[in-house]
Order: structure tokens, then C-alpha cells, then sequence
């Protein structure tokens, strides 16, 4: 193992951790400020609008100045949120935290994302390994929080999670990430985004990506409130909640297994670049398809055991489903022999993504208010369709 590949082994983890805070604090964060659904959605979408326009500059900054500064400084804000998180008393500092947390992440995710597809013999094995460590973090986080939480107090457990937000800023010292073609010409950068505007396949990818990221991040974040709202009458809550917690720990458990699943597969396979877009095509088309079928599931299921089997199923079918995005994403930027555009093309991705992250979550949260939570999935439903047709509609370009 190079020590690159250390470094996405043990830095990964992490990011998945923050991806999964605000779905494993949301209940105990909930009792300390007082939120219902709509502010738990605006916190969602708060995360979201910020992903956007950050990773656009992280983008540029990274293939102007070089990915190792982009990576550090955004460990410090993640570090910084989860502190911020653990002093919250009011729910303007939540927002303040969330702001925090997704900067932080969103700049890490900038750069882990060409790292990890450059890191190993393709870049669906590297995509699909690194976020399947990801998974990892993220699938630990409620276990952890939880841990902490009933032995430490809501305070003390997020700052002993602070403090893991400092290993990534740390291992980056010894580590030359890349990036920095540009050689700090920052305005060629930005003017550079005007080739990938015209780029079709990017666009495509983008708005899969928009389409794709509501149905994740839903299920992960209202997780926990539905499988709660299952709970059989009369039953303890910290039982409910210890269930609820449970059940989001196995959709990040099969998060992370099924992007396991899918790099061994394709490591094992030794099958051509060509090959790979095909395969992954087809199966990004049977995700969405079935996402579509699972987000019905939430909506109709009233037992705690066919949600949380729901849910858990969730966590399998949307394992491999970013990491193929970015495979498909570096096979097409190797082709056209765009891959100096690595952090920007990364950044446009992101960036379609952020739309959903912040508009969905919102409606979801409105129509949760409204109406019902479990109506409110209608709207991944809905946006799963959609996301078929694009992937469809999608040609990826594969080198010679």
C-alpha cells in the first residue's frame, strides 16, 4: 500500500462521519434547541446551498494552487462546526455549525475525489474502495454519537468527534496531493469552467447527481424520525430511539458494503475502461429504478420492521451509486484528455448536486409539516424517474 492509499484508508472515514452527522444528531439535537421537521429541513438544505458555490471555488483553488491547502483548511472547519455543534443552545447556531460543517466538507470532498479515482489501477475501484470508507465513517458516526452521547452528554460527545477532524489535517502534512496545473493562475481556472459548460457528458452526470442526491440524503436524514414514528404505541422512547439509531447505523453498514461489493467486483474483473462504462450504466439504470420502488416503500409501509428493512435496502442500492458517477466522470475527463480539470469538473458535479441538497430537503420538510413524513417521499419518488431518463440519455466517452 502506497502512502497514498493510507491516506485515503484512513481520511475517508472521516469525511463519511461528517456527511452522517446531521442525521445522528438530529434527535438528541432536537430535545437540546427544539426543532420540528420544517428546521430539521432547513438545516439539510442549509448543508446543501453552501455545497454549490464552494466546491466551484475549491475546484479552481485546487487545480490552480494544489489540493493539499483546499484539504487542510477545510479539516479546520470541520473541526471548528463540530465544536460549534457541541456549545449549541440556540437554533441559529445549529445553522452556524451546519454552514461550518459543510464548507469543511465540501473543500475535503473536492480533493478526495480526484485523489482517490488517480490512487489506484482504474477509477471505479478507487471510487467505489474510497467511498466505500466513506461509508465506513458515515456508518459509524450514529453508533459512535450514540456511545458518547449516553456516557458523556451531548457536549462532550461531539467535541471527542471534533477531534477526529483533526487526523485528515494532520496525515496531510507527509502527503503530496496533486492538483496545481494552473501553476496559480486563478482567473485561467475560473476561465476554464467554459469548456466543461459545453460539455454535454458533464451536464448529464451533473443533473443525474442533482437528482440523485434528495433520494440519499433523504432516506439518511428522516431515517431515524420514520422508523420512530413506527414505534408500537405505549413503547419506551429511548427504546424507539435506540431502534431508530440502530436502523440508520444498517443503511451506512450497507452503504458501505455494497461499494465494497463493487470494487472487488470490478478489481477482480480485470475488464476494459469501455467495459466498465457499460456495465456501470446498466447498473446506475437499476439503482434508479429501484430507488424509485423503495421510496414508494416508505410511503405505503406502517410497520417498524418493513421500514426499517426499507431503509437498510436503501443503504445497498444507493452504495454504488456516487462512486460510478465519478468513475464514469474520470473515464470521460481521460478521454477527452481533460484530466488538469479534475478539481473543476468535481466542482460542476457538486455544484448540480447542491440544487437538490437545497431545494428538496425543503419541500420535503414543508410537505412533512403539511401533511405526512411519509407523503413527503413522494418527492424522491417522483425525482427518481426523472434521474432514469438522464441516465439514459447519457453517453460517456471512453479513452482509446
Amino acid at each position: 500500500m502506497t502512502y497514498l492509499q493510507l491516506f485515503i484508508v484512513l481520511s475517508l472515514p472521516v469525511t463519511g462521519l461528517c456527511y452522517a452527522t446531521l442525521g445522528a444528531i438530529k434527535l438528541p439535537l432536537s430535545k437540546r434547541i427544539g426543532l420540528d421537521e420544517a428546521k430539521v429541513g432547513g438545516l439539510i438544505s442549509a448543508f446543501g446551498l453552501m455545497v454549490g458555490p464552494v466546491i466551484i471555488l475549491c475546484g479552481a483553488l485546487s487545480d490552480t494552487y494544489g489540493r493539499k491547502p483546499v484539504w487542510m483548511v477545510g479539516s479546520l472547519l470541520v473541526w471548528v462546526s463540530f465544536l460549534i455543534f457541541a456549545n449549541a443552545k440556540k437554533y441559529v447556531a445549529a445553522v452556524v455549525a451546519t454552514v461550518m460543517l459543510a464548507v469543511g466538507w465540501t473543500a475535503m470532498i473536492n480533493v478526495a475525489n480526484p485523489v482517490m479515482a488517480g490512487a489506484f489501477a482504474d477509477p471505479f475501484t478507487g471510487t467505489n474502495l474510497g467511498d466505500a470508507l466513506f461509508g465506513a465513517g458515515a456508518f459509524l458516526c450514529p453508533l459512535l454519537i450514540g456511545v458518547l452521547y449516553a456516557k458523556l452528554g451531548f457536549q462532550k460527545a461531539l467535541t471527542c468527534i471534533a477531534m477526529l477532524a483533526l487526523v485528515p489535517f494532520a496525515l496531510a502534512f507527509r502527503q503530496d496531493l496533486g492538483g496545481g496545473q494552473l501553476d496559480g493562475e486563478l482567473g485561467q481556472a475560473f476561465a476554464g469552467y467554459s469548456e466543461l459548460l459545453n460539455d454535454r457528458t458533464i451536464w448529464l452526470l451533473g443533473l443525474t447527481m442533482m437528482c440523485w442526491v434528495v433520494i440519499e440524503s433523504g432516506t439518511a436524514g428522516w431515517a431515524t424520525t420514520l422508523v420512530r414514528q413506527a414505534a408500537p404505541e405505549k413503547e419506551p422512547e429511548d427504546i424507539s430511539e435506540r431502534i431508530a439509531a440502530r436502523a440508520l447505523s444498517g443503511f451506512w453498514l450497507c452503504f458501505m458494503a455494497a461499494r465494497l461489493l463493487a470494487a472487488w467486483i470490478i478489481h477482480s474483473a480485470e475488464m476494459s475502461k469501455g467495459e466498465l462504462v457499460h456495465i456501470t450504466q446498466v447498473l446506475q439504470v437499476s439503482i434508479a429504478i429501484l430507488a424509485v420502488l423503495t421510496m414508494l416503500g416508505l410511503v405505503v409501509f406502517k410497520s417498524r420492521r418493513a421500514v426499517v428493512g426499507t431503509v437498510i435496502f436503501a443503504g445497498f442500492i444507493c452504495g454504488p451509486f456516487f462512486p460510478n458517477v465519478i468513475g464514469q466522470l474520470f473515464t470521460h475527463l481521460e478521454a477527452e484528455e481533460q484530466l488538469a480539470f479534475g478539481g473543476r469538473s468535481v466542482g460542476m458535479i457538486f455544484a448540480c448536486a447542491s440544487v437538490g441538497w437545497t431545494l428538496l430537503p425543503i419541500a420535503m420538510g414543508f410537505i412533512a409539516v403539511k401533511k405526512d413524513l411519509r407523503r413527503a417521499f413522494l418527492l424522491p419518488a417522483a425525482v427518481g424517474v426523472v434521474m432514469t431518463v438522464l441516465i439514459l440519455m447519457n453517453e460517456i466517452s471512453v479513452p482509446k
